[in-house]
């Protein structure tokens, strides 16, 4: 997103075809500069915004090909070195070329959860905690140190 700030007014056309999200004319004033940050904020919430239909599923590159995966039958992710392997309900594991950090951005928040260097896991799956391990069916994941303290603040809601 740009907005073009210049003394120049001729420009101002020019800005609108690269599809600037506003033209500030200097000397800028508080106000405007004000306004324009708003309106760039807007546009940028209404572009990032979730649209429930598409959470339900993600697309995954992997085996040449992008493969939809629903949310819900995700059972665990496991980070192995810049490969993941995405472990789904009655489907065969998804390995997938992909650091751990962009597939926790890819992900929905309030669903999932980094629980260590290594792993990744939908909070609806999780059965039990006892101390720092976590129990999904008859599979044990360790709570790294790191993740523990944002873990139990958003497990214990």
């Amino acid at each position: 997103m740009v907005i073009f700030t210049t003394a120049f007014s001729e420009y101002a056309a020019v800005s609108y075809e690269l599809s600037a999200i506003d033209y500030l004319l200097k000397p800028i004033n508080q106000k405007r500069f004000t306004q324009a940050i708003t309106k760039a904020q807007e546009y940028f919430n209404f572009i990032n915004k979730k649209d429930d239909s598409a959470d339900k599923n993600i697309f995954i590159r992997a085996d040449f090909s992008l493969v939809k995966i629903p949310l819900a039958d995700i059972l665990y992710i496991e980070g192995l070195s810049d490969y993941l392997k995405i472990f789904i309900k009655d489907r065969k594991t998804v390995v997938a070329r992909m650091p751990m950090k962009d597939m926790v951005e890819k992900l929905p928040s309030n669903d999932f959860i980094r629980v260590h260097r290594s792993y990744i896991l939908p909070f609806s799956k999780i059965e039990a905690v006892r101390g720092t391990t976590i129990f999904i069916g008859d599979k044990e994941f360790p709570i790294g140190r790191t993740y523990t303290d944002e873990f139990f603040k958003r497990y214990g809601e």
